[in-house]
């Protein structure tokens, strides 16, 4: 559901702006954005984004691009299973109660947390094959993928000057790595999660960066911060920390746009993450939605750079 979130409404900031999301100077992507965030940085456009997931034309750039990675796909993931929370779960590692001790204001509770969850039974990591051939094996510039550590819930940011080395592929992979449904991906011996356990959008790693304009696609939060369901907890935490680190981004003097799904899309998404049942209905909802917040006068205020920017290339280009 995140990708399809992602795809609908990177494909109305295409469309309606005129903006190419391939053309930003820096991509951070955590879960399902590392995989969006990747293929943008392979040279994958929106549209073929939102085109993929309702398994529509591709362009001829996008075609070769798509066949390769549905040839390394898993199949049908399953739905989660209740019973799996009952396996026994892990103690905290010595790295983990020296963090606490020592830095407690810096460990999420829920990352740390999730640290202890047992392991899931599906490994993403052996379907990485086709991401990583066409990067090239080589790590494309201006793209930032999160994950956590799970020895010690530590936020780790592949790709960012002084992260650790790892193949595109394989820190894709650990980015995804929901605790308790994917087993966690090992890159260099080290054990790595979910990088949405430390925060789903992970915005704040921009703020020391010094952006004009930073654009945040948070699909596991709501706008507003209220909704009901099974989810409404969880999304609500996401809301009220994107806004902190909207916050912080703020403070060092970056304008921020944020897209949320409201309660509406939330009934189109439903509570399972890993549906595949109404993908077309997610990409549609979250396009017009998209457009919608992109066409009202404050925030079409602040997304005019990337107009401005747009039609700049555009007349270089001719």
């Amino acid at each position: 559901m995140g990708q399809a979130y992602h795809a609908g409404a990177l494909a109305a900031l295409e469309h309606d702006l005129g903006w190419d999301p391939r053309d930003a100077d820096v991509i951070v992507g955590s879960s399902a954005g590392s995989f969006t965030g990747s293929l943008l940085r392979v040279g994958v456009a929106a549209s073929d984004l939102a085109s993929a997931a309702v398994e529509s034309p591709l362009s001829a750039e996008a075609t070769p691009v798509f066949e390769l990675l549905t040839a390394d796909a898993p199949t049908e993931l399953p739905r989660p299973s209740a019973l799996d929370g009952f396996r026994p779960w892990r103690t905290p590692t010595p790295s983990l109660l020296a963090r606490a001790a020592t830095r407690p204001w810096a460990l999420p509770p829920g990352a740390a947390l999730c640290t202890m969850v047992p392991d899931g039974r599906i490994d993403i990591a052996k379907h990485t094959g086709g991401l990583q051939a066409l990067s090239r094996n080589q790590w494309p510039d201006g793209l930032w993928i999160c994950a956590v550590r799970r020895r010690d819930a530590g936020r780790v940011v592949f790709g960012r000057p002084g992260a650790p080395d790892s193949p595109l592929g394989l820190a894709v992979a650990a980015s995804c790595a929901i605790p308790g449904y994917f087993a966690p991906v090992r890159i260099n011996d080290v054990a790595y999660l979910d990088g949405g356990v430390h925060s789903p959008t992970n915005a704040d790693v921009l703020r020391n960066e010094r952006l004009d304009l930073v654009i945040v696609l948070s699909s596991m939060s709501v706008a507003g911060g209220y909704s009901t369901g099974a989810d409404a907890f969880m999304r609500w935490m996401a809301h009220r920390q994107l806004q902190d680190e909207i916050a912080r981004l703020r403070a060092n003097g970056t304008t921020v746009v944020s897209f949320e799904p409201d309660r509406r899309m939330l009934r189109v998404m439903g509570t399972n993450a890993m549906a595949t049942d109404r993908t077309d209905a997610v990409v549609q909802a979250a396009f017009l939605a998209a457009g919608a917040r992109a066409a009202q006068p404050s925030v079409a205020a602040r997304l005019r750079p990337l107009t401005k920017r747009s039609a700049r290339l555009q007349l270089l280009a001719s």
